[in-house]
């Protein structure tokens, strides 16, 4: 049987080698040493099944997820809802859940070299791999999740941003004697969206969601500046100060990280496939990432196998499932957007105006 090699160290890429591993082969895991960061990820409910068909459903225990008490969202106007949401959703302690998913793996005696790869070539057998300490690799296919820089992401891939999203954020450390609802908040503002999701720990995730040329001077550097932001807010602002994290959240600066849209043409080339953040990175409102995140490498997996054996026609698949998956996801992320109207002459929500339709769509509120 030919060996696939599977690159990456996050979500994808560890449930990506699971699936191998459960269809009786050995992957090669190529994932560096990595920090993971916890911002407030929501696990939802149609992950519960994939973690089963993984056998990990385990996983999910008191340290790293916290179930989910709903969705909240002021958007549309002033009134704050309560969303509909399915039963079954988790709050995740992101790092510690990879942490879990990477021991399951240790424990299955797969191969695994914690280095970068720099690059991939197409060989007519399979291909080959070039590691960051000069060795060469070869596989019969390699699935690449690599996250939103994508190793693979050349010309064909037909990669391109469609928005300028960042998040700043900070998670914090909740006073001992509160007691918060598990449950995410989200609020619409001039500049974007705020975000409050809970994580496992007593923490708190605060995040503000907008494009990087529209953050205020200050506002990266200075925590006071960017929970200033806030202060208007009917919901965001109410609830840190009930919670007694107004004055920790403005005591140090937040962080920045890249939030925006990436999406591409192709995912299948030879026998390079990508899942994950490397095949499409989505704008988080819609908080499916980590659930297309498992289902794209385990469906990726399944491709490989077949691939090898001289079968395209799962592969074929897959890209086609999970492009439609995209072309849908950006549909629905449309949608939502459109629901706001209170903020149609700032520049964030006109680069998100919905495109006048004759046949207009149900809004939806996150």
């Amino acid at each position: 049987m030919g060996r696939i090699a599977v690159i990456g160290a996050g979500v994808a890429a560890l449930a990506a080698a699971r699936s191998l591993v459960l269809a009786g082969r050995r992957p090669l895991l190529i994932a560096p040493d990595r920090e993971v960061i916890s911002r407030g990820e929501t696990l939802s409910p149609a992950a519960a099944a994939l973690l089963d068909r993984l056998q990990w459903a385990d996983l999910l225990d008191a340290d790293s997820a916290l179930p989910s008490e709903g969705r909240f969202s002021v958007w549309g106007d002033a009134t704050l809802r309560q969303a509909a949401q399915g039963v079954g959703a988790w709050h995740l302690d992101r790092a510690r859940f990879e942490r879990q998913m990477r021991a399951k793996l240790d424990n299955d005696a797969i191969e695994c070299h914690p280095i970068i790869v720099t690059m991939l070539v197409h060989h007519c057998d399979g291909v080959v791999l070039e590691l960051g300490d000069g060795r060469v690799v070869f596989a019969d296919a390699a699935i690449d999740c690599s996250g939103r820089a994508a190793v693979s992401s050349g010309a064909a891939a037909g990669r391109r941003r469609t928005d300028r999203l960042v998040a700043v954020w900070r998670v914090l450390d909740l006073p001992d004697d509160t007691e918060p609802a598990a449950a995410t908040l989200i609020e619409a503002v001039p500049l974007g969206w705020w975000y409050m999701a809970p994580l496992p720990g007593d923490r708190m995730m605060l995040g503000l969601f907008t494009d990087t040329d529209l953050v205020p001077p200050g506002a990266a550097q200075d925590g006071a500046t960017w929970t200033g932001l806030a202060a208007s807010t009917v919901a965001i602002a109410p609830r840190l100060r009930s919670l007694g994290l107004d004055v920790s959240a403005a005591r140090e600066p937040p962080q920045v990280a890249p939030a925006a849209t990436v999406t591409a043409s192709r995912l299948i080339e030879g026998r390079i496939l990508r899942a994950g953040d490397a095949a499409a990175a989505l704008d988080p409102l819609g908080a499916n990432g980590l659930a297309t995140a498992l289902w794209s490498g385990m469906a990726a997996a399944e491709a490989a196998l077949t691939l090898t054996e001289g079968e395209p026609e799962r592969a074929d698949a897959y890209e086609r499932d999970y492009l439609q998956g995209i072309a849908q996801h950006l549909v629905s992320q449309q949608a939502m957007y459109a629901a706001e109207p209170r903020f149609a002459d700032a520049p964030f929500w006109q680069r998100r105006r919905a495109v006048v339709s004759s046949h207009p769509q149900k809004e939806t509120l996150p």
